[in-house]
């Protein structure tokens, strides 16, 4: 299986968008986000992970092919107490449940080290037990709590799953 990480450059831009639109349709589920009378979803602040070097915005390509991404964060976009988030994770329905997502976080801790933070939506069942199962299989030591947060300009506090750990 023939998986790589790839910089997103402002160049890939369209492309990322065109994909992080798929990533909130995803979410739409766990988050009630309605598309934009455009039929797409507000993509306002995500210009920002291919101008900013504090963020670390990835493709994951599968044999030749773009078929999703991975964005991780350092301060100032992250908590204080915290080195690097992985922000966001996405794969294209097709390719999951491949073992794709697992060889992709190894890749990314292997780059990222310090106190590294994972959140995912506390409805979002399939997130909550990929990062419990990756931490069990790995032996990794975390923390955990829950937080209510805003996401965004969606209504209501959303529960968010936070767990955080040391990657030395």
């Amino acid at each position: 299986m023939k998986i790589e990480l790839t910089t997103i450059t402002k160049e890939h831009l369209d492309t990322f968008l065109n994909l992080y639109n798929l990533y909130l349709y995803d979410l739409s589920e766990f988050t009630g986000e309605d598309s934009l009378d455009t039929g797409l979803y507000d993509l306002e602040d995500n210009h920002l992970y291919v101008e900013r070097d504090e963020l670390h915005p990835f493709f994951i390509t599968y044999e030749g092919r773009n078929i999703g991404f991975v964005l991780v964060c350092a301060p100032p976009f992250v908590p204080k107490e915290v080195d690097f988030t992985i922000q966001e994770m996405f794969l294209l329905r097709k390719y999951r449940g491949m073992g794709i997502a697992k060889a992709v976080v190894e890749r990314i801790l292997e780059r990222f080290h310090g106190k590294i933070r994972v959140d995912q939506l506390a409805n979002n069942m399939a997130a909550v037990h990929f990062w419990k199962k990756y931490y069990r299989e790995h032996l990794i030591q975390f923390t955990e709590r829950e937080e209510k947060v805003v996401l965004g300009e969606l209504e209501g506090l959303h529960t968010v799953i936070c767990q955080t750990f040391d990657n030395d």
